[in-house]
């Protein structure tokens, strides 16, 4: 061999990808060469860059991020998870400038977001993937940038967020403002609604959530009103000006502008009922709250550390890590007591409702924490991190590790890294019934932030990637329709897509519920007595059934809508425009499904099996 072919094959070897490192089966690098994908690490639900998937179970999802190359800078790219499906959708700042993509959220089937065109500044813009279907919904800031952010969907067709304009920016000599405003995606959809000081992510969340959360059909997020006399507290609105209101002024601490920060943090969504949060009252402290967006309905759940330091002060006892949603009738969280010290909490959000486990159980146990993260159901529990110790002279001491709990006991789902070594589990993420994330381990370089993967609560956890000698840097699980979409934090930037199917996966128990639901539960119990009881009895007929794409369907009088249910009771299918009596299923996952016709005859139900 000659020295310019050694060299070549040297180079070929020194390329990092698919020349050094294998990719697992099933595993796709979905960028292009020197493209760079731009999406935070943080692990914060909202990020300035973020990678977003959107979409409805009908049409399908994709996943929207920032990426740059030397051609057209930093743009809006998309992936429907395979490298052909990969693309930019549309050079905004045209040319190598960026537009510098940020902010993106979704907003059903498409994403908003900020960006800067070159001539606008920082605007409010929409995409549903395509180069046409991307534009400026509305320039707010007539001399500047509006710097819009807290997207958040407040109903089916609306969402809102904080924005500055001419006014805002300029009112108080506190510094410019973002004032809340809503939009339906179109210019003349899109106004102020209310002139409060809001919070907004980037600014002063300190959790892994967002200081803006949907329950129902509306949004809680911080704010000030814009005298700035009450200090950061919680406000509610159902995107109009009537409906935007200050909920309650929870620290009533007297300084010299008004009442001080109640310092929320850590809101999440209980089943479209009420809201979650942590807030801080000069009674208390922090402690966990509640509240159904009236004042007489906000509340402090629990005071769960009562004692006061030497000046007086309350301690409190906190509510952090909060599982994105709620498991079993409760929110779990890593909350305190004064018998068992900081450990995995949970509340129904009823007066005085409050459970905590003490994982850690060493002596003194008030004094020895868990720790324990946010958690997701998966398999019928609740799986967390948490840790049982780190004295490996002591019994039981297995560091950080897996857990689980169906609301009881807990259980530690597998012990990792040998003696009371950590395998912190990070962004535990379900798809397609099996459960992934990274791992967060100095300690076991086999392991550092690579991907693993368990199908069932038991199993010992499957490493499914092994990229880097010196960690993977793994960061942003996504669930792209059933599949996983993730990123990792290297010099290439770059974005994998995962397809696996466990063994004996069922399209209907492991379907993946990624719609937006906005039902409280009385009204999902509600819907499904409306299935399983057809009103008006009378005949129907569909057919064919089984079918695999489209079914026609008879009965009395004319239709005027179908909605095709799964055995949950969830909507997966709605349509209003009927051609020739007909729907197209194709989409829709194999399975049995009960499908209500309703007619100016009345209700008819059957079931349909779509194979």
């Amino acid at each position: 061999m000659n020295k310019k072919s050694f060299l070549f094959l040297i180079s070929l070897l020194s390329v990092g990808g698919a020349f050094s490192q294998s990719l697992p089966e099933g595993m796709v690098s979905l960028l292009p060469k020197g493209v760079k994908a731009n999406i935070d690490d943080t692990r914060k639900a909202a990020q300035y860059k973020n990678l977003v998937v959107a979409g409805e179970k009908s049409k399908g999802y994709k996943a929207f991020f920032a990426a740059s190359d030397e051609t057209s800078g930093e743009e809006l790219w998309v992936t429907d998870g395979t490298v052909a499906g990969t693309k930019m959708v549309k050079d905004i700042n045209p040319g190598s400038g960026s537009s510098d993509i940020n902010w993106l959220t979704r907003f059903n089937d498409k994403v908003v977001f900020a960006a800067n065109n070159g001539e606008n500044g920082m605007e409010l813009w929409i995409s549903d993937g395509t180069e046409n279907g991307t534009y400026m919904v509305k320039d707010i800031h007539d001399f500047d940038s509006s710097d819009p952010r807290g997207f958040v969907q407040v109903n089916e067709t609306q969402f809102v967020f904080g924005a500055k304009d001419f006014d805002s920016e300029n009112y108080s000599e506190r510094g410019p403002q973002w004032w809340l405003w809503v939009s339906d995606g179109t210019e003349e959809g899109t106004h102020m609604i209310y002139d409060c000081d809001t919070k907004f992510p980037g600014q002063d969340n300190a959790s892994l959530l967002t200081p803006y959360c949907r329950v129902g059909r509306k949004v809680f997020f911080k704010a000030d009103n814009k005298e700035g006399t009450v200090g950061e507290e919680l406000w509610v609105t159902d995107g109009t000006a009537e409906g935007t209101k200050f909920i309650k002024d929870i620290n009533t601490e007297t300084i010299a502008t008004g009442t001080a920060n109640s310092a929320i943090d850590n809101m999440v969504n209980f089943y479209n009922e009420k809201l979650f949060f942590k807030a801080f009252s000069i009674e208390s402290s922090n402690e966990p709250w509640a509240s159904d967006g009236t004042e007489e309905g906000t509340y402090q759940i629990y005071d769960s550390n009562p004692t006061f330091d030497e000046s007086g002060f309350p301690r409190g006892g906190g509510a952090s890590d909060v599982g994105a949603l709620p498991y079993d009738g409760k929110i779990y969280f890593r909350g305190f007591s004064l018998e068992a010290g900081c450990e995995l909490a949970c509340t129904n959000l009823d007066k005085e409702d409050f459970t905590i486990f003490d994982i850690n159980k060493n002596e003194p146990t008030s004094e020895n924490h868990s720790y324990a993260d946010a958690g997701i159901e998966f398999d019928g529990v609740y799986m967390f991190c948490a840790a049982t110790g780190f004295d490996a002279t002591k019994p039981d001491n297995h560091g950080g590790e897996l857990h689980y709990t169906d609301g009881k006991t807990v259980t530690m789902q597998s012990d990792m890294a040998p003696g009371s070594q950590s395998n912190w589990v990070k962004e535990l993420t379900v798809a397609s019934g099996s459960l992934y994330w990274w791992n967060e381990s100095s300690e076991i370089p086999e392991y550092k932030q690579k991907l693993f993967r368990i199908d069932n609560k038991s199993q010992f956890p499957v490493r499914v990637t092994n990229l880097d000698p010196d960690g993977d840097k793994i960061h942003s699980l996504r669930n792209l329709g059933g599949d996983l979409i993730f990123a990792t934090k290297d010099e290439n930037g770059s974005l994998y897509a995962y397809h696996y199917r466990k063994e004996g996966f069922d399209p209907v128990k492991d379907a993946d519920n990624l719609d937006i639901e906005f039902r409280t539960r009385k009204e999902i119990q509600d819907d499904e007595v409306g299935i399983t009881s057809a009103q008006m009895p009378g005949k129907v007929a569909i057919y064919p059934n089984p079918t695999t794409d489209l079914f026609y369907f008879n009965v009395p009088g004319d239709a005027l809508s179908v909605k095709i249910y799964d055995l949950s009771g969830r909507v997966v299918k709605e349509e209003r425009k009927l051609m020739n009596n007909s729907v197209n299923v194709s989409s829709i996952l194999k399975g049995l499904y009960k499908v209500m016709i309703t007619t100016t005859e009345g209700n008819y139900v059957t079931s349909l099996i779509i194979k």
